[in-house]
C-alpha cells in the first residue's frame, strides 16, 4: 500500500467537522486506512465507520469525478471495508 502524503484542510473541510462536531458525531481528522488513503473525516454511525471526504474542484473535472477520486472511493470502501460519502 502506499501513503499518501501532504495534505492542507480547507474552510469548506473546517466548516464541515464544526458542523458535525455541534451536532454531536464523533470523529476523527485526517485519517490513514490500512491501505495508505488518507481520508478526510470518519464518523461513527450506528457501530459503523463512515468516511466524509470533502472534495473540492481539485478533484473533478467539470462535474465528473478525477480518476484518482474514483480509484481512492472504490478502494476505501472495497479493501478497507469503510462506507464513503463525499
Amino acid at each position: 500500500a502506499f501513503m499518501s502524503k501532504g495534505f492542507q484542510k480547507s474552510a469548506l473541510q473546517e466548516n464541515v467537522v464544526s458542523e458535525l462536531s455541534y451536532l454531536g458525531f464523533p470523529l476523527q481528522q485526517e485519517v490513514v486506512t490500512p491501505n495508505g488513503y488518507r481520508l478526510d473525516i470518519i464518523v461513527e454511525l450506528d457501530g459503523k465507520r463512515v468516511g466524509i471526504e470533502v472534495d473540492g474542484p481539485s478533484h473533478f473535472a467539470g462535474r465528473d469525478p478525477m480518476g484518482s477520486t474514483i480509484l481512492k472511493r472504490r478502494q476505501v470502501v472495497n479493501a478497507d471495508g469503510i462506507q464513503l460519502v463525499s
